[in-house]
This record gives structure tokens, sequence and C-alpha cells, in this order.
């Protein structure tokens, strides 16, 4: 009985949840149900406001093409009538353009016979003058085909002047190098001949010199210098020599001569070439001369004070005339070779030093 009314209880226990959860249920898809048909009354509103404005559209379009019919039915009308206008223009013009043509045809049959003669004419006169043009044409390239001959023959001969006076001028450099090239061996011997003077010098300024000495000391001074101006002088001469070619070159290259372009381009450039050897060239024995003279300096100071000291020597009388003649001499001699640069070639040679006939060279100075 017990177990009875046990299972009793469970089951209006049980009977009771089941309601309750069922009601629970119940009322959540009720909630549920009620979003949705809210949901469904929006879906439809929006369709009705959607199918409204599209009936709207359809009845504009409707308009719209009642419109393009009546204005198509309008342009095609106008099509027809201006093709009927086009129609009756083109047979009108057609009937004009036979008449014209008509009365072309008889204007030339008019004019043909006049104008025929004429025209025959005309040809043979510029038949006539075809065939002299041509003979004019004939003799000018005959004279052209000959002035172009003479042209390059006188091109072959200039080009062969100018190989000449190249080599002419090559052999003048090679003559002028071993020019510079002596005068350079004839200082450096005159600086070992300085030197050695300057040694013997030194040499005796220590002892106490006669008199026979101190004359030789001043004829060897006023050896020195006539050395030493005959070197300048030559070297002025040889200044004076490239200068003259100089100005005769530049008198050469003003005369008008017709070459091409390319030729004169080529003689200037060689120009340029030649006188910047030329300048390198008057340099070094300018170099020379300088040096030359810096280095005598301390000898003739040397020199003269000796003379100063010694007070048994006679300045005047016989010690001057020699010196005197010899100044005169080279004098008239330079005169004489720069009057001769202008009509006779430069003579390369190597002058020995001079002396007093009184007293024999050293063999320093030989």
């Amino acid at each position: 009985m017990q177990s009875v009314e046990l299972n009793a209880d469970f089951t209006e226990n049980g009977s009771s949840t089941v309601f309750e959860k069922a009601e629970c249920l119940s009322l959540e898809e009720i909630t549920t149900l009620r979003q949705q048909v809210v949901h469904l009354n929006r879906n439809v509103v929006e369709l009705e406001n959607t199918v409204q404005l599209k009936e709207n559209q359809l009845e504009n379009a409707h308009r719209e093409t009642e419109r393009l019919s009546l204005e198509l039915k309008k342009q095609q009308r106008c099509n027809r009538n201006l093709k009927q206008q086009l129609d009756d223009e083109r047979f009108f013009y057609q009937k004009e353009k036979e008449h014209f043509c008509e009365e072309m045809q008889n204007h030339k049959a008019k004019c043909f016979g006049s104008t025929f003669k004429a025209q025959q004419q005309q040809q043979r006169e510029f038949e006539k003058i075809h065939d002299g043009l041509e003979e004019e044409n004939k003799q000018l390239r005959d004279e052209l085909i000959e002035k172009s001959e003479t042209t390059y023959n006188l091109c072959i001969k200039f080009l062969r002047m100018k190989h000449s006076k190249d080599s002419l001028r090559q052999k003048l450099d090679q003559l002028l190098r071993e020019h510079l090239q002596v005068m350079a061996d004839m200082m450096e011997k005159l600086d070992e001949a300085r030197k050695e003077l300057n040694i013997i010098v030194s040499e005796k300024f220590q002892e106490p010199l006669p008199m026979s000495k101190a004359k030789f000391l001043q004829v060897v001074q006023r050896n020195s210098r006539l050395v030493h101006e005959n070197a300048t002088l030559k070297m002025h001469i040889q200044q004076l020599t490239q200068n003259v070619e100089k100005l005769k070159s530049e008198a050469q290259k003003t005369k008008t001569i017709n070459v091409d372009a390319r030729t004169i381009a080529k003689l200037t450039m060689q120009c340029r070439r030649k006188h910047n050897e030329e300048s390198t060239k008057a340099s070094a024995p300018q170099s020379y001369s300088e040096n030359f003279a810096r280095q005598s300096l301390p000898v003739e100071k040397g020199l003269n004070s000796f003379s100063d000291i010694q007070p048994g020597v006679d300045n005047s009388g016989d010690a001057k005339g020699p010196a005197r003649s010899c100044v005169k001499k080279r004098n008239r001699l330079s005169e004489m070779e720069i009057i001769d640069i202008y009509e006779k070639p430069v003579e390369l040679c190597t002058e020995r030093t001079r002396s007093a006939p009184e007293i024999k060279q050293s063999a320093g100075f030989r």
C-alpha cells in the first residue's frame, strides 16, 4: 500500500512539472510568433510601397512611349516630305545638267577649229625653246666638267705643294733642333769653363799675384764678357729670324685660296701645333742665356774686386785698346749679321771664343 501511495505521489508531482514546462514553452512560442507577425506586417507594407512605385513608373513609361510614338510619326512625315523634295530637285538639276552639257559641246565645236591652229603654233615654239635650252644645258655641263677637272688638278698641285712645304718645314724644324742642341752644348761648355775659371780664380786669390798674372786675369775677364755678349747676340738673332719667318708665313696665309673646309681646318690645326712647338723651343735658349748671365756675375765681381785690389795694373793705354777694338768689331759684325738675316738662311755654326792677340787660350777655353 505504501508503494502504491508513493507512486501516486510521484505521478502527481511529475504531471505538475510537465504542465509548468508546457506553459513556459507556449509563452515563448507566442512571443516569437508575435515578433514574426510584426516582421511580416512590415514586409507587407514595404512590398505594397514598392508595388505602388513600380505602378507609377509603368504609367510614366507608358506616357513616354506614347509621346515618343507621336514624335516618331512626325519625323517620318518630315522625312517623306524631304525625300520627295530631293527627288524633285534631282530631276530638275539633271535636266539642267543635260542642257548645259549640250551648250558646252556646241561651244567646244565652235572654238576647236580656231584654237587648234594656235595650239599647234605654240607647240612648235615650245619645241624650239626646249631644243635651245637643251643645247645650253649641254654647254654648261661641259663647262662644269672642265672646271671640275681644273679644280681637281689645282687641288692636287696644292696638296703636293703643301706636302713639299711640310717636308721643308720638318727639315727646318730638324735643323732648328740641331741648332738648339748645339747652342745647349755650347752653353754647357761655357758653364764648365766658368766653373773652372771660378776654381782657378778662387785658388789664385789666396796667393799674391804678379803684374803679368793680373793682366792675364783682366784679359780673361774681357774674353768672358765677349763670349757672353756673343751668345746673347746669337740668341737675339735667332729670335729675329723666327719672327721674320712667322711674318712671312702669315703673309702667305693671308692670300685667298679656294679650298674645301676640311683642308682649311687641317691647315689651322697644323699651324697651331707648329706655333706651340716653336714657343716651347724658343723658351729653352732664353733659360740657358739667363742661367749663364746669373752664373757669370760672381766671377766678374771677383775679377773686378781683384783689379781694384791690385794697384800696379794700368787700366789705361794698351789694356783698353784691344778691348775697344774688339767691341767695335763685334758691333759691326752683329749689324752685318742682322742685315744679312733677311737675305741669307741661318747658318748653324759655333764660333770659338775670342781672346787677346798677346795671350794664348788656356786649357779651359779649348
